[in-house]
């Protein structure tokens, strides 16, 4: 249910690159004789050469020498959930650089496949999480003379070579950089990154941002699953180095080198106790700090068998000890905001409401499904019918014209909360299938599922996800959606929803409302009030409204020049693009100005 962004690749050689990358570059450390060095070296040069020739805007680092290590920076940034066309590039300060002049330079992880980054001490980076700058100032030595008037952003061989001072890198499996070999701490890298020491520049001043990232550092890295109809297009997944590292190029692109990044890498929940909150804010220190949470938080043991799937009772306990600290959750959102839309229990809690279109939900407890499930799922049948009479009755009495008369509901779905992908929606049309459903959503291995929402089957023609993008009540133009994408299920699977077709307006009018344009146009009417009411509604759950969300209105054509609508879906920050090719760039613009929406606290 959450698919998510952009980058034009032009680089063939990029799911080897990303794969390095996802992988932290832990191959590097298994050879260390020549071999080993020079396939790094190989794909390292092809991946660069390509890099340089996608320099729409200059952005990627690259290595040199023909060595792995640090020098083998530029391809994640360049195929990897990167965006073209962003912001101006930070201005270049420098002129010309000698050999062995030290400088301060900006390192940025996104621009390093094999994954190092910057620790004060070892077991910073050997134990786990592994913890430390991802993105930040620190020196290096200039390796080659340089001269501005030569530098071509589109050759990579222009780029300013460095050597890497930092003394200590690990990257997320705990592989340590070996140091001492220059050639492993040698890499090419875009002289906007660079200050000279003698002049006063960004890297002697306070951070104007600090970021903190808890994202997966797991052996198995996260699917950006970026190809079909159905999925997160080039951006990739959330949890993805794709997403991650397209976020980090938009801010660099937005503030140029004056934040920092902290970023700590888990392998599993049991990990998430382990950072401390107080601590971190001791580090932080930029003007503005925040945390960007990039994991699924469910309701299993950990995994499910996926990366970046973590137990949602751990996951939420570091984001209240943080948010507690002072450190504002900026992705997804608050804790308790992120609460009501993964939980999906606001399904059950507004479906009586008749001015929020919400198909009629009840939710099944954990111990009916262990004792009988096959009553648990007579007794919810029953349930929605009580509930049809209900929804028939107070709309009745409040003057509201419906065709729903109040009848049995004999068909729905079954889903769970906590769920990412459509993977736990199960489709019924009968108790026996009801009864499946319940067993197989609520008894799988290592569930701790409380409660399966059963819920009334909605016969539609096209889903419409409207994006409503930094929303304000006191301005309504706000609240009109940025993007509207139109999706029909294509395929279900075992009773299970998988792949959809997209469609823009003009091929939905076509193929969904049989060319009826006042149709789709009463359709799109009454989800803007619809989507307005749920803004609302949000405020009461939250003084301040999300920076995004995602609003999936199921429609249908009910006769000519009309539509009836359902509210499908209430979708956080972080769910799928859909294929909308600005999105990324109209979210992350969002998301950078919300990180600086409130004032650091200067006192304790």
């Amino acid at each position: 249910s959450h698919p998510g962004c952009v980058r034009l690749l032009t680089c063939t050689g990029a799911s080897a690159c990303a794969m390095s990358h996802a992988n932290g570059g832990a191959w590097q450390q298994s050879g260390s004789g020549d071999g080993a060095a020079t396939n790094a070296a190989e794909m390292r040069a092809a991946c660069a050469e390509r890099t340089a020739q996608y320099m729409a805007a200059p952005g990627p680092s690259n290595g040199a020498n023909g060595r792995p290590g640090k020098g083998i920076g530029g391809l994640a940034a360049a195929s990897n959930g990167m965006i073209s066309g962003e912001q101006r590039p930070p201005l270049i300060t420098v002129s010309s650089l000698a050999v062995g002049e030290v400088v301060d330079v900006f390192h940025r992880y996104a621009q390093d496949p094999n994954g190092y980054f910057m620790v004060q001490h070892s077991t910073s980076g050997f134990l786990h999480p592994s913890i430390g700058w991802t993105d930040g100032w620190t020196t290096a030595k200039v390796s080659e003379p340089w001269d501005a008037r030569n530098f071509q952003p589109s050759d990579y061989k222009t780029w300013v070579q460095i050597q890497w001072l930092h003394p200590v890198w690990y990257n997320r499996r705990g592989h340590r950089l070996d140091v001492n070999n220059p050639n492993m701490v040698t890499q090419r890298v875009l002289p906007e990154q660079i200050r000279q020491r003698r002049a006063p520049s960004e890297a002697q001043q306070q951070p104007r941002l600090t970021l903190f990232h808890i994202r997966w550092g797991g052996e198995q890295p996260v699917n950006p699953v970026t190809e079909g109809a159905g999925g997160w297009g080039q951006i990739g997944a959330t949890p993805s180095d794709n997403y991650i590292n397209g976020l980090e190029d938009h801010i660099f692109r937005a503030l140029g080198p004056t934040y920092e990044i902290i970023s700590a890498f888990i392998q599993g929940s049991e990990e998430l106790p382990k950072i401390n909150a107080p601590l971190l804010r001791h580090l932080m220190k930029g003007q503005h700090v925040g945390a960007l949470y990039f994991l699924w938080p469910i309701s299993y043991q950990d995994g499910h068998a996926f990366p970046a799937y973590v137990d949602r009772a751990k996951l939420w306990e570091l984001m209240v000890q943080m948010e507690g600290t002072g450190i504002h959750t900026r992705f997804p959102h608050q804790s308790h905001l992120y609460r009501i839309f993964a939980s999906k229990e606001w399904t059950a809690q507004m479906c009586l409401h008749p001015l929020l279109r919400v198909p009629l939900t009840t939710m099944v407890a954990r111990q009916a499904l262990a004792l009988d499930p096959a009553k648990a799922a007579a007794n919810a049948i029953d349930a929605l019918g009580n509930l049809s009479k209900t929804r028939a009755a107070w709309n009745g009495s409040m003057g509201i014209a419906e065709n729903r008369s109040g009848a049995p509901i004999m068909k729905g779905v079954a889903k769970l909360g906590w769920s990412w992908e459509a993977m736990d929606v199960r489709a019924w049309k009968n108790k026996a299938e009801l009864t499946d459903a319940l067993e197989n959503l609520g008894e799988q291995p290592g569930s701790f599922v409380d409660y399966v929402f059963v819920q009334e089957w909605v016969d539609f023609d096209v889903e419409m996800r409207h994006f409503i993008v930094e929303p304000d009540l006191t301005k309504p133009q706000t609240l009109k959606p940025k993007k509207i994408i139109y999706t029909v299920f294509k395929s279900r699977e075992g009773g299970s929803f998988r792949n959809f077709d997209r469609y823009d307006r003009e091929a939905c009018l076509a193929n969904c409302f049989k060319n009826d344009d006042d149709a789709l146009a009463d359709a799109e009417r009454q989800a803007q009030e619809v989507i307005s009411r749920w803004m609302e509604w949000l405020q009461a759950q939250s003084h301040e409204l999300p920076v995004v969300t995602r609003f999936d209105i199921m429609a249908k054509r009910s006769g000519p020049g009309k539509a009836f609508i359902m509210t499908g879906e209430l979708t956080e920050l972080g769910g799928c693009f859909l294929g909308w090719p600005e999105g990324p760039r109209t979210v992350f613009s969002a998301m950078v100005r919300s990180f600086f929406r409130d004032p650091i606290k200067t006192s304790a």
